[in-house]
């Protein structure tokens, strides 16, 4: 049967998430934010159709009445939120952007607006659910069920490139390279947790490896660029994932360049579902913000946290400790049990992914391998640039954005998979899982601490 082997991959798959997701999936995660944004959507509408349970990541700002001289000089109401800077206790940033100061005395109450500042397509999926079960739907369970299929995506992935002529590998060097980027990088412990952080990154990562699956060669451009649109309705920056098809269309096909009418043909059909989710997108974005570029993530907690009100969401001040998080960060060691800490921001790659140290050391040059391996550094641009580093992880949650076209690259780089890289793939396997165990569980005191400062430098 055609799809036995994907079907038997999936179920144990499955059967190793839930797992090690155990009691969680009784019930759903307490950062639920993708059922709140689906239930609105279910309710046609953008804002929340209920206060958030909690502070942590929702979007929010304030409609302020005004009276006095304020009220001539801006108009009856405002939008936006108090800077909070010190010194200026009036000051109001605007959802244009504009910075005005109200007095107290020209201040009507205020109300609140509630929004999801994650991209949607998550909340989206998740309508039947949320329809059916209202805000008890189960972040968790619909987490694993994605981590699961991307252990078969990938499988399925690196089966495309080896029936196209690219890869050489066999069916268990295929397993051995699906099972390294489903349990052996932040993908296990991410896709245990629910979490909306944890949700995006998994779904993130299911249309990340749909999109590679369709544009190897180029081969199916409608439905790649299909998928790539929900990919990026999930994950901002796998906008760039883009590079990867339009590289392959101007690379040489049996040693001859592709006619460019063929070139102009087929990146017309990649590029119009991405246009048209894109503008989606964007509209959605104006509705709620008045912007068509802001998802949200500049009103984070009422617009006041300092780094994106002094900094904005990307600006070379968060390089220095992004390449901290993503590559340099290891454990303490400590004189008491259990004898080591981990940062609040996580391990870097190298350590908690030793296996992927291979992708370093390519003994061929691929035309596809070029593809991926561009675009995983293209990707990882903004997440350096970025005012996060993914913040509580156990590992740099970050790389799974890449991770796929990093696979692509072992797949096709043509070292021979001896013990000591499948015992590498084993180590990492082992290093996630003991991630999967432990990370935000109650397993006592001095695990996890924070090695470097949560605000940038500058």
């Amino acid at each position: 049967m055609r799809w036995r082997t994907p079907i038997v991959l999936f179920c144990i798959a499955l059967g190793v998430f839930c797992a090690f997701a155990n009691a969680r999936l009784r019930i759903h995660s307490q950062d639920n934010h993708f059922v709140y944004l689906a239930d609105a959507f279910l309710n046609g509408s953008v804002e929340l159709q209920r206060p958030p349970p909690h502070g942590n990541d929702w979007a929010s700002y304030q409609i302020l009445p005004l009276k006095g001289d304020s009220a001539n000089q801006y108009g009856a109401e405002v939008r936006g939120f108090f800077t909070r800077r010190k010194g200026k206790p009036n000051q109001f940033r605007t959802l244009s952007g504009a910075e005005i100061d109200i007095p107290r005395a020209d201040r009507g109450k205020a109300t609140t607006k509630h929004f999801v500042s994650f991209p949607p397509m998550p909340a989206v999926l998740m309508m039947p659910m949320v329809a059916a079960t209202g805000y008890g739907a189960n972040d968790v369970i619909f987490t694993v069920i994605f981590a699961a299929l991307n252990f078969v995506l990938a499988w399925l992935v690196l089966r495309q490139l080896r029936q196209a002529g690219h890869s050489d590998r066999g069916e268990r060097d295929d397993l051995w390279l699906a099972a390294l980027m489903a349990f052996g990088s932040a993908h296990l412990w991410c896709g245990v947790m629910g979490k909306v952080w944890f949700t995006a990154l998994i779904v993130g990562v299911t249309f990340n490896l749909l999109y590679i699956w369709l544009a190897v060669d180029a081969r199916r451009p409608f439905w790649a660029g299909v998928a790539l649109a929900c990919a990026f309705s999930t994950r901002a920056s796998l906008v760039f994932a883009s590079v990867f098809f339009y590289f392959q269309l101007l690379q040489p096909v049996d040693g001859a360049r592709r006619p460019w009418p063929e070139i102009l043909k087929k990146a017309a059909i990649f590029s119009a579902p991405c246009v048209a989710v894109g503008v989606a997108l964007m509209i959605y974005n104006a509705a709620r913000f008045e912007n068509p570029l802001e998802f949200g993530h500049t009103y984070l907690a009422g617009g006041h946290l300092t780094r994106i009100r002094d900094f904005g969401l990307f600006h070379p001040a968060f390089i220095n400790r992004n390449l901290t998080a993503a590559f340099t960060l290891t454990p303490r060691i400590t004189d008491a049990a259990p004898y080591f800490q981990i940062s609040k921001h996580g391990l870097g790659i190298w350590v908690s992914m030793p296996a992927i140290a291979y992708v370093l050391w390519p003994m061929r040059k691929h035309p596809i391998a070029r593809a991926a391996g561009v675009t995983a550094g293209v990707i990882l641009v903004p997440l350096l640039l970025y005012q996060n580093t993914g913040w509580i992880q156990f590992s740099y949650r970050f790389a799974l954005d890449f991770l796929p076209y990093l696979m692509v690259c072992l797949a096709l780089g043509g070292r021979p998979f001896t013990r000591a890289f499948k015992a590498l793939v084993v180590i990492s396997i082992l290093i996630n899982a003991f991630g999967a165990v432990t990370f935000q569980r109650k397993i006592g005191n001095g695990l996890y601490a924070d090695f470097i400062s949560e605000e940038p430098r500058r």
